[in-house]
């Protein structure tokens, strides 16, 4: 299920990148730069974490001992 948040969020900052494109070219020069920025420094990179799970470390109070590798 994260997959599809993840591509809908992506394809949401795309939609802001090409609305933002498409109004640089009619000549705006202060909601333009405002859109692309919001979408390829926001809305791409929370697309690209979202769903994004961490691995769980082993607590260090389970009893695992390591071994000392520097030891000869």
């Amino acid at each position: 299920m994260s997959g599809v948040k993840n591509l809908i969020v992506i394809a949401c900052g795309l939609a802001l990148i090409a609305f933002g494109f498409v109004s640089l070219a009619a000549g705006s020069i202060t909601l333009a730069p405002i859109l692309l920025v919001a979408g390829y420094c926001v809305v791409i990179p929370v697309g690209i974490m979202v769903g994004v799970k961490r691995r769980e470390r082993p607590s260090r109070d389970t009893g695992e001992t390591r071994a000392n590798s520097s030891a000869g």
